[in-house]
């Protein structure tokens, strides 16, 4: 099954009945790859809003869709209602090794 994103396989084990499922995204070894570049050229990434004067935001990171669920899935509370709690969760993902293969500066 593919919905353009994301690509899954099924699995059926018979002598135990269980129906697995495998979910991958197919951009993701891309899109990490393009990281490592960005990584290599600093000042690639300009500050949002530079042009204009004002600085008001800055991309750190490109998370593929994928590794911010197996994120979630592994105990990282980045989708917290409390803005806080989700900011703290992110840079302490940001700090593991997955999380460093997202950063782009």
């Amino acid at each position: 099954m593919n919905d353009g994103i994301f690509t899954s396989e099924f699995h059926f084990q018979e002598h135990t009945e269980t129906l697995t499922r495998k979910l991958d995204q197919p951009s993701r070894d891309f899109i990490l790859a393009r990281n490592a570049e960005l990584r290599k050229n600093p000042g690639v990434i300009q500050d949002l809003g530079k042009q204009s004067g004002e600085s008001f935001g800055r991309q750190v990171a490109t998370i593929p869709m994928i590794t911010l669920y197996e994120a979630i899935r592994d105990g990282y509370d980045l989708l917290s209602k409390d803005k806080d709690v989700a900011a703290r969760e992110m840079n302490r993902f940001l700090r593991s090794p997955e999380g460093k293969a997202c950063l782009v500066q």
